[in-house]
């Protein structure tokens, strides 16, 4: 089992040490925001990340094909795996705050499954036919870069599993949602003629380790009140898309809109006032070392490969607590 940290690119002396404390404490990956409106450029915190690193990979969580053209993207993830081989991931999605902000509607699933081929494509140091022209990056030699998909919907959830290296799931940390979540994963897998096996299977979700229950959960609140705003969406926009109670339960409680430019990703935003612990620990792992590790455990049980906890800027001590208490134990549950 992995364990990665999602950081904003904000404040950049205390998103280094961060990046450089999640390192030292064990943590497999760390993903930096991609959200050109509400938060610094990721391309330069993640240039620096890897030039301060030397084990750790990074990745993008997630660029997305509107706000820059997917060919610049490619170059950009491209660029910096020639210069630090294996330790860079890209995530893509069709668009969340970096979309939203500008009042601009997601890229269209169809349109996003042409993109992802072609990145992959273009980074692999191949040729590609467009209908505007026949394009390659022609300094590219072939580097290797896991792409990485997000998604909380079953049709991108499906997309992920025949396209994507990691299936980035947004679906909680509920073992019954994730369960579904990886069925839906597994079974785009089999439709495009891919072993399911070969997609690696990500969750996004808060993560706090604390002897103070009540501590854990306010500190990952955000989690839940950001999901709400996907599964929103789904339900409006896929009639049949078959999301489990543990899922569709936490729009219906729902009674506050959320608001990006307000608190995105914060857990004290007001937005995310009407949230019950219920709700909180159904998108959040929460509590004590042992509490933590029993719920991995069961997502792992579900098909897990690596527990993508966030946001961590500053938070040293957790950082470390994680380290002393979580980490170690990962060696012993198989993904």
């Amino acid at each position: 089992m992995k364990i990665g940290a999602h950081f904003l690119p904000e404040d950049f002396p205390v998103f280094m040490e961060s990046v450089q404390t999640t390192e030292r404490a064990g943590y497999d990956r760390a993903w930096v925001v991609d959200s050109q409106m509400l938060w610094e450029d990721v391309w330069v915190y993640l240039t620096r990340a890897l030039a301060a690193t030397e084990r750790i990979q990074l990745g993008v969580a997630v660029a997305n094909p509107l706000t820059r053209h997917y060919t610049v993207t490619a170059s950009a993830a491209a660029t910096l795996a020639q210069l630090h081989p294996d330790r860079v991931i890209l995530g893509l999605g069709r668009g969340d705050s970096a979309v939203r902000t500008l009042g601009l509607k997601q890229v269209a699933t169809s349109k996003f499954a042409e993109v992802v081929p072609r990145v992959r494509a273009l980074m692999a140091g191949e040729e590609i036919a467009t209908p505007a022209a026949t394009i390659k990056l022609r300094w590219a030699t072939g580097e290797r870069v896991p792409i990485a998909v997000a998604a909380t919907g079953p049709r991108n959830l499906r997309l992920a599993g025949a396209l994507a290296d990691i299936a980035m799931l947004q679906v909680g940390a509920n073992p019954i949602a994730v369960r579904w979540g990886v069925e839906q994963v597994r079974a785009g897998a089999v439709e495009s003629g891919r072993d399911p096996d070969e997609v690696e299977i990500a969750i996004f979700c808060g993560m706090w380790v604390s002897d103070d229950l009540d501590e854990s959960r306010e500190q990952s609140r955000w989690a839940a009140a950001c999901a709400a705003n996907h599964i929103g969406d789904v339900i409006q926009r896929v009639p049949d898309h078959g999301m489990p109670e543990e899922l569709t339960r936490l729009v219906e409680a729902r009674t506050q809109a959320y608001d990006y430019y307000e608190g995105h990703l914060d857990s004290s935003a007001e937005h995310t006032g009407w949230l019950t612990p219920e709700l909180i620990d159904d998108f959040a792992i929460t509590g004590p070392p042992e509490r933590c590790l029993e719920r991995i455990r069961d997502l792992a049980d579900c098909g897990v490969d690596e527990i993508s906890t966030a946001y961590l800027n500053g938070k040293q001590q957790q950082l470390q607590r994680v380290g002393e208490t979580i980490v170690p134990a990962l060696a012993a549950i198989p993904a």
